[in-house]
């Protein structure tokens, strides 16, 4: 058997590659070695990829705007507290908090002026409370603005401006500085029937955003 080795080795420089081929008697049999992969191209007009701040994720802390921008979250309400319990609410005035007290709730209070009595079918009822700031602002306010009384239907009443036996009235204006307090009652005229179950308050009239709530019972 006669082997014929084919003496040219051709090199062939190809795109920055080096491929020797190697031809052993009449068979085609090819070794082709690479010294050089190509490199894949780069084309420069494509446009760049880089995401935009409408996709670009927002933080998973807090919400975001329609342009994809975290703003931040609303103040949340204070949890529930008991009657004696205090709640430090803040207020919209820069430095402005108030420690509120609920001390004492009376289911049925009794009118102290003769001649201004509830309606037919209504009752007085007053709620004791104790306004204590403690931020750096003065806290100047009518008390009796911010607070709802609610009863076991769901039903709303609002503050009245009458006067009450058990102690005395918040239902006018009152100014208080850091560190000193006001004690008194807000007064509400409630149906007879009702079954009182929640205080709520707020400060700045009941324009503040956050609000603090007292189970009664």
């Amino acid at each position: 058997m006669i082997v014929l080795l084919a003496v040219g080795l051709p090199l062939l420089l190809l795109a920055g590659c080096a491929a020797v081929v190697i031809t052993i008697g009449g068979n085609a049999d090819r070794v082709v070695t690479t010294a050089d992969e190509p490199k894949a191209r780069v084309d420069l007009s494509a446009p760049s990829q880089q995401p935009t701040l409408a996709t670009q994720a927002a933080p998973e802390t807090g919400a975001t705007d329609p342009a994809g921008v975290p703003t931040s979250s609303p103040p949340s309400q204070a949890a529930a507290a008991r009657v004696g319990e205090a709640i430090t609410l803040a207020g919209r005035d820069p430095g402005l908090q108030v420690a509120v007290t609920v001390n004492q709730v009376f289911a049925t209070a009794t009118s102290a002026n003769s001649f201004l009595k509830p309606k037919t079918g209504y009752r007085y009822a007053a709620v004791q409370v104790t306004l204590n700031p403690t931020g750096q602002a003065v806290y100047s306010d009518a008390p009796s603005n911010g607070a709802r009384l609610i009863d076991s239907e769901g039903q709303q009443y609002d503050s009245t401006v009458s006067q009450v036996s058990e102690g005395p009235s918040l239902g006018g204006s009152v100014t208080v500085s850091p560190g000193d307090s006001r004690k008194g009652v807000i007064v509400f005229e409630v149906p007879e029937k009702a079954v009182l179950v929640k205080f709520q308050f707020a400060l700045n009239s009941g324009f503040a955003d956050q609000k603090g709530e007292w189970l009664l019972n």
